[in-house]
């Protein structure tokens, strides 16, 4: 796929099929993952791949953390915070159960993928950790599309109970997770979500 095509195609995944992601496809996704600009060099993200089995047992804690979240800013306005979001729904469902229901299942996806980092205390450092991280899961998330599997970069979970998730994944305290990216083949097809024109986004210097 041309990369170009890729970006404008890939979609935010919320629910996929009980077929199994090959490993071979993860390492290739993992492969570009790792291959993504770093400061210096550093590369200082990590992965952690967690199949279906195990996702399982990580519901309970993904649903409280949904939860709280909802609790914490009301049903209300959180519905209206997921105006643009497609999130595919079920007869009894309306949008805020629906994610909810994507939170506790992280839509039945066969596999995720934790990106994560050291957690530093030079604020300069910390930084061009989190860039980096973010530009390998880029690359994950356009590689998983190329090979016919969709994705998810969720960070929403870790806002209330990141910690216990790092614990139940046996990543160090001294670590920091990134996202949790689950990936799949596509249940649905989501449509492209509403995006305001570059050219708002643009300050032109000397041109």
């Amino acid at each position: 796929m041309d990369v170009y095509d890729a970006i404008k195609t890939r979609r935010s995944i919320r629910k996929f099929s009980s077929e199994r992601v090959p490993k071979e496809k993860i390492i290739r996704i993992l492969e570009a993952a790792n291959l993504a600009p770093t400061a210096s060099n550093r590369q200082p993200w990590e992965f952690v791949v967690v199949d279906r089995s195990v996702l399982d047992e990580l519901r309970e804690i993904t649903d409280r953390s949904f939860k709280e979240r909802v609790e914490e800013v009301g049903r209300g306005s959180f519905k209206d915070y997921l105006r643009n979001v497609s999130i595919p729904m079920e007869e009894s469902e309306d949008k805020v159960d629906a994610l909810n229901r994507f939170y506790r299942t992280l839509g039945e996806a066969p596999v995720a993928i934790v990106v994560y980092v050291n957690r530093e205390e030079d604020p300069w450092q910390w930084k061009n950790n989190i860039c980096d991280a973010s530009a390998a899961i880029e690359n994950l998330i356009l590689a998983a599309w190329n090979l016919g599997l969709g994705s998810c970069w969720m960070a929403g979970p870790l806002k209330k109970k990141g910690q216990e998730i790092q614990t139940f994944l046996g990543i160090p305290d001294e670590k920091d997770i990134v996202g949790i990216i689950p990936i799949g083949i596509p249940a649905h097809n989501p449509p492209p979500p509403p995006k305001v024109g570059v050219e708002t986004k643009i300050k032109w210097i000397g041109l």
